[in-house]
């Protein structure tokens, strides 16, 4: 099959500008190009702002960088009528489920603002694990609530081990027929409680305080009493030099000679005041600390990890399988291309968190 441009893949996944035609409306415009007519020689695409078929020469097409490629692939999802009616019935589940007492965008705003306070006083992780576990219980329970209402809480309870098992038969396709539903049902609650334990559990330790020891009190003390003996030396030395200024202060008002005052007491209280200001030092006492404790390893492979790894595996099988139900690598890879962003970035802080556990 002739493909001058290289345009043509099997599932169709390459977005196209339109470029240098003769009709101004469509230069500028998005395409996905579904194959190549060799009668024509021109490419066949789809439009993704309405849906409608074109076919176009070689010289009128460019790929799509990858900003433009996601422009292209909203304005598909936007303009798809099996998405406008789906997100219709969507619309009026959750209108129905709230019962006319608010609208459903009012909510999802509420829900928002829930989730941002609970990421700020949770943190991100735990919040992202919260988030994948209810939406988890969501995707088991959800068939039964759309049937009956979140009145017949019973009847969903007493349903929920089979939807356990189909839920996992759905995601795992070879489980289907091995799985029982109590083993469906036990797997699920068993996730469900090593989560809460993750979430609401304190799993590290506050770090232990060592004591003061008794050599280092004594230390301790001895300092504090070399700095009051310093300081009491330093004061008497302060007396004896103003006593003798009072001294020659005396003998100079009253006119006397020099050295009239007792020079023998001057030279005693200076003497005194010397030799008590002469304290040998104190030896340096050495304490040899305790090394700080090292630091506690953050990561490991925890609930966050087992989760991560869930949804790595749940992508994979999805995108990946065949209808007779092998696994064909190549369709994962144009799968993956084609999947919207908001899920390629969900996938990529999935493999970044489990190569954190090991790194």
């Amino acid at each position: 099959m002739a493909d001058p441009s290289g345009f043509v893949t099997s599932p169709p996944s390459t977005y196209v500008k339109i470029i240098n035609t003769a009709r101004a409306e469509m230069n500028g415009q998005f395409g996905l190009v579904l194959g190549y007519s060799e009668e024509r020689t021109r490419y066949v695409l789809v439009l993704c702002n309405n849906g409608a078929q074109a076919m176009l020469r070689p010289e009128n097409l460019e790929p799509c960088s990858t900003v433009e490629k996601y422009q292209a692939q909203y304005q598909q999802i936007r303009n798809d009528p099996r998405i406008k009616q789906k997100m219709t019935e969507l619309y009026g589940n959750a209108n129905q489920m709230l019962g006319g007492r608010a609208k459903p965008e009012h909510a999802a705003g509420a829900m928002g603002v829930v989730f941002l306070l609970l990421i700020y006083f949770v943190g991100f992780s735990k919040m992202i694990m919260l988030t994948s576990l209810i939406m988890l219980v969501g995707l088991i329970v959800a068939p039964d609530i759309q049937a009956f209402g979140i009145k017949k809480w019973k009847l969903i309870l007493r349903n929920f081990p089979t939807r356990c098992r189909e839920t996992i038969e759905q995601t795992v396709p070879q489980a289907r027929g091995r799985v029982t539903n109590p083993m469906a049902c036990g797997f699920v609650l068993f996730m469900i409680l090593v989560a809460g334990r993750t979430l609401f559990l304190s799993s590290g330790k506050a770090p232990s305080v060592a004591p003061n020891p008794p050599m280092m009190q004594e230390a301790t003390r001895t300092a504090t009493r070399s700095l009051l003996d310093t300081t009491t030396t330093t004061t008497t030395a302060k007396n004896a030099i103003d006593e003798a200024y009072k001294m020659g202060y005396n003998d100079a008002t009253s006119s006397l000679p020099f050295g009239t005052a007792s020079l023998a007491e001057l030279k005693e209280q200076v003497s005194a005041a010397t030799s008590a200001s002469s304290v040998p030092p104190t030896q340096d006492i050495l304490y040899d600390y305790p090394p700080p404790p090292p630091p506690q390893k953050s990561g490991g492979f925890g609930m966050g990890s087992i989760m991560s790894l869930f949804m790595i595996g749940r992508t994979c099988m999805q995108n990946g399988m065949t209808g007779d139900g092998n696994f064909d690598p190549q369709l994962l890879l144009a799968n993956l291309q084609l999947m919207p962003m908001p899920q390629k970035a969900i996938l990529g802080f999935s493999v970044f968190n489990l190569l954190r556990a090991f790194l």
